[in-house]
């Protein structure tokens, strides 16, 4: 079973891959890692770490690719076996795809319609060095692509999760979304 955690920047997604890490004992990978080997050996096809919003589609291809390539490489006779795949890039539409190939998987979109500069702020490494319009700005950004998230899942039957009105709450209600799916 390949477990899927998607959704904007900074609104849990590696919080809860590490949760099923921990709890479940699943190995995975960030899409981070992806991203970061298509821009460095392959930028002809602009998929580049950032908010810009073709991120996702330029990416799409590559991470279905490596969705499959993940589903091959479990035990089909071990039901417990599964790799978990989060990160900004994975989407509604990558899931669909992914499934649409006979992909077993299960998959989660979070989101934070309710994110302030401060909650961005708790993690300064993310925007070091950042000023108070691009905490602003991002944390904005991120309120807008949590609330089209939401929409896209609702319109297509994939399951979202809002973080933003109790966040612990919230993460552990998407980690028990995703075992049930399973």
């Amino acid at each position: 079973m390949i477990y899927l955690i998607g959704g904007p920047p900074r609104v849990g997604k590696s919080t809860l891959a590490w949760m099923l890490l921990e709890r479940a004992g699943l190995p995975g990978c960030p899409t981070d890692a992806l991203v970061s080997m298509l821009q460095r050996a392959a930028p002809e096809h602009g998929v580049r770490h950032g908010t810009h919003p073709d991120k996702a589609v330029l990416a799409e291809p590559f991470l279905v690719e490596f969705i499959r390539a993940a589903a091959e490489a479990l035990d089909a006779s071990d039901p417990r076996d599964g790799y978990v795949v989060e990160g900004d890039i994975v989407t509604p539409a990558a899931a669909t795809a992914a499934a649409y190939l006979g992909i077993p998987l299960t998959a989660v979109f979070l989101g934070n319609t309710r994110l302030t500069p401060a909650h961005l702020r708790a993690a300064p490494d993310w925007l070091e060095g950042a000023d108070d319009s691009t905490y602003r700005e991002i944390a904005a950004w991120v309120r807008d692509r949590s609330a089209a998230l939401r929409d896209t899942c609702a319109a297509g039957g994939h399951a979202y999760v809002e973080l933003g009105a109790g966040y612990a709450q919230g993460i552990e209600r998407a980690y028990s979304t995703l075992l049930q799916r399973a």
